[in-house]
């Protein structure tokens, strides 16, 4: 009986591990300066969040970078996979689970400088000619919620910078973080529009797909907790946002709590 016992424990122990080790499928977006590559290597504020923890758990497992449609179908496809940065909303914490924030700001309208548009509520902002946005992003999503039928979605945010730009969109629909750096890869500055109206806060978080054991998320919950606790955090975050205050708070939220 001893043996016995003894074998079955090993054999829990064992399967446990096994459970734990499994590679993870990482994947994230073009999205300057939270994630983005570099001659085929991932960089930006959250990719080197991620490599800390990467780096503090011993995980080899590599960060791909692909189109946001992609990674989404892969993450709700697939477990043990993770996709980064994801914007917390209501729907999305039914469908994942999702440790953060590891940046903070606001969705916005921006038009071209001088362009005499004027919104001052969602309303307003349903008669313009054209909206860009990123397809199958959060953006796409909310303004299709919200009724729009004037959404122009592109495959990469900076196609949507550069129709503003010539003049094919009204407006661009984009996160204030990354507004800057898109518009400066399209050749223009943040200067040369301004933000019209504020749609909503943007709560970015790292998201893991259904099926990926626990003991794995909460692992990289606590090595987060302990980036942001010794200060690592708050130097990755200045180097990217050096205007911005770093979220300090970490959660878990969505499936499993």
């Amino acid at each position: 009986m001893k043996l016995v016992t003894n074998f079955l424990l090993s054999l829990i122990l064992c399967c446990a591990f096994s459970l734990s080790a499994q590679p993870l499928n990482i994947y994230t977006e073009e999205w300057s300066p939270i994630s983005f590559s570099v001659d085929g290597k991932p960089a930006g504020l959250a990719v080197q969040v991620v490599e800390e923890i990467q780096k503090r758990i011993k995980s080899p497992d590599p960060i791909k970078v692909v189109p946001w449609a992609r990674g989404w179908k892969m993450l709700t496809e697939q477990p043990n996979t993770v996709l980064f940065t994801m914007t917390r909303t209501a729907e999305r914490e039914q469908m994942f689970t999702m440790i953060g924030p590891v940046a903070v700001g606001t969705t916005n309208f921006y038009a071209l400088k001088n362009s005499g548009i004027k919104i001052t509520s969602i309303e307003d902002a349903k008669t313009a000619k054209a909206i860009g946005v990123y397809r199958a992003s959060v953006e796409e999503r909310l303004l299709l919620e919200l009724g729009f039928t004037n959404v122009a979605a592109s495959s990469a945010p900076l196609l949507s910078a550069k129709q503003l730009m010539k003049h094919r969109i009204d407006l661009w629909c984009n996160a204030n973080l990354t507004a800057p750096s898109i518009l400066s890869d399209a050749g223009a500055s943040i200067d040369d529009v301004e933000s019209l109206f504020t749609i909503s806060a943007n709560h970015l978080y790292i998201a893991f797909s259904q099926g990926t054991p626990n003991e794995v998320i909460e692992q990289w919950k606590s090595t987060l907790e302990a980036i942001k606790a010794d200060g690592t955090f708050a130097t990755i975050y200045h180097t990217w946002l050096p205007n911005d205050a770093p979220p300090m708070q970490t959660e878990r939220i969505g499936l499993g709590n």
